[in-house]
């Protein structure tokens, strides 16, 4: 009974994931066709205007340019057919550089051997766990270095990413629904999370995945 009930569970989850991605992609296609174009066409006009106010027109300009960048990045983030097409180490660096941008943190990636390929649907799981690590620390860490790396030795890979912040108790979040997202997200694709972390000492976060 409780197998049948742990493969529904995983069933139902997979369902929901395949619904929210499908959901991810019509979003991207619309920041990236719509709003992309309307910001693009209101930087062009910008540049075209002239007066009184040069400064102000330029620092507004610079401004709206910025935004389109934020929705690109944005856009590509949500895509899941991008992150199946260049792999999970690209859209790892991808979402790095985004936070880069917000001149809050400092991002260090280092890759010790690459992930093997694994099967689409296992890439955006795994990506989808990274982003939700990497949110949970943009939200709730008051982190301003964040440090990802990558191992793989063949049988067993290893994506580590560890901050600074403010750190929290595992035990009294053990049963967290976050956690539980994540060690459901992870046993769809036979992996392993670990977490290590201490108040005021920041936090690590380890997926095991196996070949």
């Amino acid at each position: 009974m409780k197998d049948l009930q742990f493969e529904y569970g995983q069933t139902l989850l997979k369902s929901q994931l395949e619904i929210q991605e499908q959901t991810l992609r019509h979003i991207s296609r619309e920041i990236h066709d719509n709003i992309g174009q309307v910001l693009s066409l209101v930087s062009l006009n910008l540049n075209t205007l002239k007066g009184p106010d040069t400064e102000k027109l330029k620092f507004t300009s610079g401004l709206v340019t910025k935004a389109i960048d934020d929705l690109r990045g944005l856009s590509k983030s949500l895509n899941p057919d991008r992150v199946q097409t260049i792999g999970i180490t690209e859209s790892i660096k991808t979402e790095l550089v985004q936070l880069e941008r917000t001149g809050i943190f400092q991002t260090t990636l280092t890759i010790e051997n690459d992930l093997y390929d694994m099967p689409p649907e296992k890439t955006i799981i795994l990506y989808r766990m990274v982003q939700e690590v990497l949110n949970n620390i943009i939200k709730h860490s008051q982190a301003d270095k964040i440090l990802v790396l990558i191992q793989n030795d063949s049988v067993i890979g290893t994506i580590l990413i560890s901050d600074n912040g403010r750190g929290f108790s595992v035990e009294n979040k053990s049963s967290g629904i976050g956690l539980q997202n994540l060690k459901q997200r992870a046993a769809l694709i036979n992996a392993e999370v670990r977490i290590i972390s201490e108040i005021d000492e920041g936090t690590s976060v380890s997926f095991i995945l196996k070949s």
